[in-house]
């Protein structure tokens, strides 16, 4: 049976999509509130800082598709120890990283994906390690933009770029190494890398809406986000993570997509015209 975590959220719902229409009927649904889960699937309680839980969640399965928490570092970190202890010694886990992952990266989340990486390496195991995710930034970045008609974000002015990846990419790819019980390490980016110039384009032919990129440094754009009161982590969270795509640590592509779907990831334009 195929275990899915997060399976409420954009990643893990549409995983349990893909094996549902590849014919997988021993699908079971990980998810702090099971009453979310589409009806048709069957759904565990499993909730990270509940360890009773995720032992009976995690029973009779041979496979778990592994999406990593969320929110301050810490907590992501602590969820993941809890979920992986929790994992008998014979399931084959298949874990959602990152590709920044480098020893010396500076970007607020790799240590906690460093660490569980580590945890899983004395265990069947395939490290998924994906780009930014194309929703995360279109969402995050670029709704407020398209009304604005500046992105002004501290990409740098040109190359490197991010290989941003579509969500539904990352789900289809994570299927098919659940169901083939892939091992080792796999990279899950879009196409191509893009600069700061380039995604503005792309959503510009795409959304019809001119959009022109800015660049800004760093301390300019954490003095926005700390006007806008966000909390300290986050600011790290977001400012590290452009840092890291400036040192070209995001721009790996195109990935391993094709290889394990057969169809190639989307481009950031298509994924915005769909």
């Amino acid at each position: 049976m195929i275990g899915i975590t997060g399976a409420t959220g954009g990643v893990g719902s549409g995983v349990i999509r893909h094996l549902l229409a590849a014919g997988r009927d021993d699908v079971a649904a990980l998810a702090r509130r099971p009453e979310a889960v589409p009806a048709g699937v069957a759904a565990r309680r499993a909730d990270y800082d509940d360890p009773a839980s995720l032992a009976d969640a995690l029973r009779g399965l041979d496979t778990l598709v592994m999406v990593s928490s969320d929110g301050t570092a810490e907590t992501m970190a602590r969820h993941h120890r809890n979920l992986i202890a929790a994992c008998g010694p014979d399931v084959h886990i298949i874990y959602t990283s990152i590709l920044d992952i480098a020893p010396d990266s500076r970007f607020y989340y790799s240590p906690g994906h460093q660490e569980t990486e580590a945890l899983l390496a004395d265990r069947p195991h395939c490290l998924v390690r994906t780009s930014v995710f194309a929703d995360f930034f279109a969402s995050t970045w670029l709704a407020d933009a398209t009304r604005t008609g500046e992105l002004a974000l501290p990409l740098g002015d040109g190359a490197p770029g991010t290989s941003l990846v579509a969500r539904d990419d990352v789900a289809r790819a994570l299927a098919a190494a659940a169901i083939a019980r892939t091992q080792g390490v796999i990279d899950l980016t879009g196409p191509a890398a893009l600069t700061g110039g380039e995604i503005a384009a792309a959503a510009t032919a795409a959304l019809g809406t001119p959009l022109q990129y800015r660049p800004i440094e760093d301390a300019d754009y954490r003095a926005m986000l700390a006007a806008d009161g966000e909390p300290a982590w986050l600011i790290e969270a977001y400012a590290s993570m452009f840092r890291s795509v400036r040192e070209g640590r995001f721009a790996a592509a195109p990935g391993d997509v094709e290889r394990l779907t057969g169809t190639p990831p989307m481009s950031f334009a298509e994924y915005l015209r769909r």
